[in-house]
């Protein structure tokens, strides 16, 4: 059963703004920009905002700019991909919003199907499932977990942004949304209102969630639709070797004192806390295994001196002496249970076990 949202009307055809911010990625923005521009939803307008290329991809944006009059180009100084956003959402004309990264693409048909679902429900905002994509032989579906599913007022909160934080302890999955932007249509108008604007991720290391958080508290009616129409591009840029920072757990703490902050404005601490507390542990497990990761290929770096430094940092004995762990699914609950209890060699050996069998998968 759908349910039916009230929206103030929009023209037939409703102007649509694509935002890309494009950042040294010669490779891909040509595949990226042709999806976009191959939209059976015509009336576009793309933004291509060049943040600081050094390589020909500012180059790449002008000369497509040439062939289709639906493209505007922003050429800035560096800032990093929030901040690029930003500058596409400073000049955007349309109804709504769609962001796109520059190493992504999309089907044709998504912005059709987003808008077909936000003209039938009524919504300000909706949603869509992606696939991930490793290679034109290796694409993985994730469709959205809600299909035809609308939410208004407090359910936006309870069932869509919470889901996009993390799953309550019992659950399978660490989030059951998606908290990236990329496979939305967005409300300009709520956008404009309430003047929210993207963090820079220099400064938090995940600013599509402060955009949910800040957006989707305003958005009047939110609906899904399940099927997968992002491509999402897996690079070896993504692995966890070469994104090794040793900062990252202060990183997390601060986007951990943001998103509390933030969440407090809108929800008693009661209805999100254990959420929040599964999405830092999330984050920390995946440090431990950056550590080990980089402790492997550089014989000379001290992983292990390294994880208990992480398990003892007293932000996260806070939360894990807090958090319910023992309702976790068993491999949550094991390595959850080294952090409790400082078994530093013990959540080595299980990352090292993990990563066997994730090897021997493929």
């Amino acid at each position: 059963m759908v349910l039916l949202c009230e929206r103030k009307a929009v023209s037939a055809s409703p102007l649509i703004s694509i935002i890309i911010p494009v950042y040294n990625v010669k490779q891909y923005l040509r595949k990226c920009a042709g999806s976009v521009l191959r939209q059976t939803y015509r009336h576009l307008e793309i933004i291509l905002v060049d943040d600081g290329s050094t390589d020909s991809s500012g180059e790449m944006c002008d000369r497509l700019a040439r062939q289709d009059d639906r493209i505007r180009v922003v050429h800035k100084r560096n800032a990093g991909l929030g901040m690029a956003r930003n500058s596409g959402l400073d000049i955007a004309k349309g109804e709504f919003v769609m962001f796109v990264d520059s190493d992504d693409f999309v089907d044709t048909c998504m912005v059709e199907k987003l808008y077909a679902q936000l003209e039938k429900t009524g919504a300000d905002t909706s949603y869509c499932g992606y696939s991930e994509y490793y290679g034109e032989n290796n694409i993985k579906p994730q469709p959205a977990a809600y299909n035809n599913r609308t939410f208004r007022e407090r359910d936006i909160i309870d069932h869509v942004l919470l889901e996009m934080i993390a799953g309550d302890p019992e659950a399978n999955k660490e989030a059951l949304l998606s908290m990236s932007v990329w496979h939305a249509l967005y409300s300009m108008q709520v956008i404009r209102v309430h003047d929210i604007r993207f963090p820079s991720e220099r400064e938090f290391i995940s600013e599509d969630i402060i955009f949910d958080i800040a957006y989707l508290q305003h958005a009047a009616c939110v609906t899904y639709i399940a099927e997968p129409l992002y491509f999402y591009r897996h690079t070896n840029n993504a692995s966890l070797t070469h994104s090794f920072d040793e900062r990252f757990l202060n990183r997390q703490k601060k986007q951990y004192a943001r998103m509390d902050e933030d969440l407090s404005k809108i929800r008693a601490v009661d209805a999100y806390r254990m959420r929040l507390d599964r999405y830092f542990l999330g984050r920390v497990r995946h440090f431990i295994g950056m550590v080990v990761a980089h402790g492997r290929i550089h014989r000379d770096y001290d992983a292990y001196a390294t994880v208990k430094r992480i398990i003892n940092d007293q932000d996260v004995r806070t939360v894990i002496d807090r958090y319910p762990y023992w309702r976790n699914s068993f491999q949550l609950k094991m390595m959850n249970m080294c952090i409790a209890h400082r078994w530093a060699l013990a959540a080595i050996m299980l990352v090292f076990l993990k990563q066997l069998k994730k090897n021997r998968r493929f």
